[in-house]
Formats: structure tokens, sequence, C-alpha cells
């Protein structure tokens, strides 16, 4: 019996003609050593053939050629029964994102496309090869982000099929990814990075049975926390004091250097002591612009303050690691980590008085928008201690 993969097992020609590929399993008589015979796969169409042995070896008496399966009579029996179901039902895919994005089919292309993993039928493939591909171009950040996408992607299932992918499959995912304990900031950072590829798979010809406008991504800006005034001077008089424990140093030092100057951890990790003067030029690890800043008195005290600033450098987990250490030890109930210095830098230049246009540049966006996030987080500040005006008739009413 001929096992055909699907009523949609079909290769266009040139007038759109639908033809039948037809896929089944035989069995080769040729034994090996221990007395197995091969199973072999047959792709087949208007008298093309070919033919892929499936490193599957089983015993011949076993084989039931009218089911094209096994006889079960152990678990190797029904592993290797599962095995050819997914076979065939991989056929099945490879055809119908064939079918649905117009593009012709052949026993040959079918075979390629079985064997070596063309992109065009497995987005998995696909994200990857269009990854690497674009890796020269691409910040090394950027790349490990989008390469922890793709391994997500690859545990919630090693292949999945384009046809697959639907409105739903979002669904299910996002419902995955809360499981694993992700933010909605890193789930919206991660539908972003899908939907990118799927847009470059529609500009490959491959058709999809949604709209990928209809994924919703959401902000990626996460929380961005920031220390009060009371914070940061709480945090330099701990590090110019004496009782300092001498492993914090470093890293308190290099946090509060970013906090009175706003730069980035992998941009204060590209300079050196010689670079600390009171005008510093460098060029953005991100944004690749050249940026030009004047240290402040407190910024340099900082770094005077400690003789192995930007000779020693911390590996950034345990730098982290050791913020959260120092905010405990002070009794800052805040998640302290490395980047909270450049928001804590640009709500104290806001609440100093800094003109927003001018942190602007300070910080190097290159969008107003992404600057007036600042803007905002002071405003709501604001408004949840208007509340604090009911003091004084409060305090009236008592006397």
């Amino acid at each position: 019996m001929e096992y055909i993969s699907s009523a949609f097992d079909t290769v266009f020609d040139t007038n759109k003609i639908f033809v039948t590929i037809k896929a089944n399993f035989y069995v080769r008589k040729d034994k090996n050593d221990t007395g197995l015979v091969p199973i072999y796969l047959s792709l087949t169409s208007q008298g093309e053939r070919e033919r892929i042995n499936l490193k599957i070896t089983i015993q011949e008496s076993k084989w039931i050629e009218s089911k094209q399966r096994l006889k079960v009579s152990n678990k190797v029996d029904a592993d290797i029964n599962l095995v050819l179901d997914n076979i065939i039902s991989k056929i099945t895919n490879i055809n119908t994102i064939y079918r649905l994005s117009d593009k012709r089919i052949s026993v040959a292309i079918m075979k390629d496309e079985f064997l070596n993993e063309v992109p065009r039928v497995n987005f998995c493939s696909f994200f990857d090869k269009c990854l690497e591909d674009d890796r020269l171009e691409m910040k090394h950040g950027s790349y490990k982000r989008y390469k922890s996408v793709l391994n997500k992607l690859r545990t919630y299932k090693k292949e999945i099929y384009f046809n697959e992918i639907d409105l739903n499959f979002f669904t299910e995912y996002k419902k995955h990814l809360v499981k694993l304990g992700n933010k909605s900031t890193t789930i919206n950072s991660n539908f972003k990075a899908i939907k990118k590829y799927l847009k470059q798979a529609v500009k490959f010809g491959i058709k999809l049975p949604f709209d990928i406008e209809d994924i919703v991504t959401g902000s990626t800006a996460g929380n961005r926390t920031s220390l009060s005034l009371g914070e940061v001077k709480l945090l330099t008089s701990y590090y110019q004091s004496d009782f300092i424990q001498a492993h914090h140093k470093l890293s308190l030092g290099y946090f509060l250097f970013s906090c009175f100057t706003g730069l980035r951890l992998s941009d204060v990790f590209n300079l050196t002591r010689k670079d600390i003067t009171y005008e510093v030029e460098f060029i953005s690890v991100k944004t690749n612009k050249n940026q030009t800043i004047h240290l402040n008195s407190t910024a340099m005290s900082i770094v005077k303050m400690n003789k192995d600033l930007f000779i020693n450098f911390p590996v950034p987990q345990v730098l982290n690691r050791q913020l959260k250490d120092i905010a405990r030890h002070l009794g800052i109930k805040k998640k302290v980590h490395f980047h909270v210095s450049r928001h804590t830098f640009a709500t104290t230049f806001l609440r100093m008085g800094g003109n927003v246009t001018k942190l602007q540049k300070l910080l190097g966006h290159s969008k107003l928008d992404t600057t007036m996030e600042y803007v905002h987080i002071l405003a709501a500040e604001a408004n949840e201690e208007i509340y604090l005006l009911d003091n004084l008739f409060k305090n009236k009413n008592s006397q």
C-alpha cells in the first residue's frame, strides 16, 4: 500500500496544474551483519523517483507492507513507527508550504528540503540562516539577544513549520514564556524578534496564514528603575568611607561614575585611565556614534578616589551581583544593577533642572521620545506625591 503524505502533496507545473507527489516506505532485502534490513523512503511524481536511506534497520519479519509500519512487540518498534509518522508529517508540511507560497516543487527539491532543512519550510532554520547572514552587520549584543530568542523557540519545539504559525501559536507560546518566568518586556522583545524574521520570510515569497501586523509586540522598554537623590548620596558616602568593603569599591566606583555621566556599561568598559579627562570622547558601542561629554567634578573625584578604576574591570555578572549586595547592605530596597545608574543620571539631571533636549544628547538617544520616558517617570512621581498637600489640613485640624 502506498502512503500519500497529504491531500496537499502537489507539484506546480508552469500552468499551475496540481500533480500528486507520492511518498512511501519500503525495506531492502540486503541484510547487515546483524541480520537487519534497512528502511528507505521513496518519493515519486510523474515518472521521477528519489530514494532516501533513513538509516533505520529492522527485523524484516516485523515489517507490515500494507500498513507501512512495524508490528509492535516492544518499545523500540513503537519508537520507529513514531519516527515514520513524523517523516510523513514533515513531508506534508513541506508540500503545504510550497503550495501556499505558489512555489514549484519537484521530487529533487523535496529530497533537498527533507535532507538539508532548506529554510523555506522550517521557520527555525530560516531564522537561523537569516541571523547568521545579518551577523556581520549586527552588534554582538544584538546577535546574542536574537540567538537567545531562537534557542528558546527551539527548546519550545525543535521544528516549527511556517504553516503551523498563526495567531494561536503566539498565544500558546506566550503562555510558555510566562511559565518560564519571562517578564512582559522580555516576551515583547521575543515577539519583536520573531516578527522581524517573519517579515523577512514574506519578502522571500513565503505566505503566512495571517497578517503579521496582527502580532502586537508591546513595549520592550522595561521598568526604568532609578535611585533617589538620597539613595545616591548614601551610596556616595559609603564609597568615600573608610569602612567600605574592599571588593565593593571597584564595582561601586564604576556604578557611581555612570550615575554622574549616564554612560552605558559597554562604553565605560571601553575607556582607559588616560581617557579620563574633563572632556571624554568615545564611540558608543550601541549606536556606533561619536559622543563627547564633559565630566563634572563629582565624576572626576570618584575616579581619583580609586586608582583601580579604568585599570581593572570586573566581570559584568560579578559587578551586578556586588551592586545587589551593596544595596542590601545599605538598606536600599530597589533591584539595583548597573543600568540603573544610567536611569539615575537621567532622572537626577531632570530633577536638578536639566533640559530634556540636552539630556537627549548626553544619553545619545536618536529619538526624543525615548528621553521623554524619564519626564513621564518624574510626572508620575509628582502625581503620587500630590496627596502630601492633604497633610496641611490634617495638621491644622489637629491643632
